[in-house]
């Protein structure tokens, strides 16, 4: 273990960790790419995923970036829309990075990792309402999500709101609507709003709180996926070490797990 430490700090090429792997008996997984990590994301999402395929960033983009290099492989990205995760057919990934909760019903199509990050749906409100957020008034308000997420299954099965229920295909387009008031409060993943909100705080009221149980985010991988012990392995690595935690901290804030509940 001492060789490969000072192995590891001498070099930081990922080709020299993976040699160093394979010095050690751990032959590197079999990947769509020989010697890489192919990885899915979708770009638009506040603190997960940003910026161009040429240049990502946010928590997905850092975790994923993470778990390559402590499985000793090289990494790529590709932009993968959120919806299509769970529809059958060849897929153009290893594993996907997309925040995605583990429900019993999603396992019946894909693999999960084991979970990496545990948050809530939150609320994120316009500019223009103002004051306390309750249950009883979040339900009367003009209310937004995402399609096909976790978020807005809570708007339906559980809120159950009295006015118009808005959906929108990708969280960009609900933000916009709720920077121009089309509607009130946009229900999502609580860190991808704190990250919304810190990057242009102006743009939108407060994030009042969380709403839902406590959900579970697993990476994505097809029924069956050879890479899935390796993946568990390291991500268990780095929750241990602290790694996730500190990529968390760093792009959703402290105010991620310390949101009031909304009653």
């Amino acid at each position: 273990m001492r060789t490969a430490s000072k192995l590891i700090v001498a070099v930081a090429s990922v080709g020299v960790l993976a040699a160093a792997a394979l010095a050690h008996g751990n032959a590197a997984p079999r990947t769509k790419v020989k010697g890489t990590l192919t990885v899915a994301i979708e770009l638009g999402n506040p603190g997960f995923a940003e910026g161009t395929l040429a240049h990502p960033h946010g928590f997905s983009v850092d975790m994923a970036s993470a778990l390559a290099k402590r499985m000793g492989l090289q990494i790529r990205f590709v932009d993968y829309p959120f919806a299509r995760l769970f529809v059958p057919g060849p897929k153009p990934y290893d594993a996907a990075f997309e925040f995605v909760t583990i429900l019993p019903g999603r396992e019946r199509f894909v693999d999960f990792s084991i979970p990496y990050l545990t948050s809530t749906q939150g609320v994120l409100v316009a500019k223009e309402i103002k004051g306390p957020i309750t249950l009883a008034r979040l339900r009367k308000l003009q209310v937004c999500a995402k399609e096909v997420t976790t978020g807005s299954d809570y708007v339906q099965e559980v809120l159950q709101p009295t006015a118009l229920f808005l959906q929108y295909p990708t969280a960009a387009g609900a933000l916009t609507a709720l920077s121009q008031s089309i509607c009130d409060a946009f229900v999502f993943d609580l860190p991808a709003l704190l990250a919304a909100k810190a990057e242009a705080p102006g743009k939108y009221g407060a994030v009042v709180g969380r709403v839902g149980s406590a959900e579970h985010y697993g990476a994505v991988m097809r029924t069956g996926s050879p890479l899935k012990p390796a993946v568990d392995k390291a991500i268990e690595s780095l929750r241990k070490d602290g790694t996730i935690a500190k990529i968390a901290d760093k792009n959703f804030g402290a105010g991620f797990a310390s949101s009031p509940l909304i009653r």
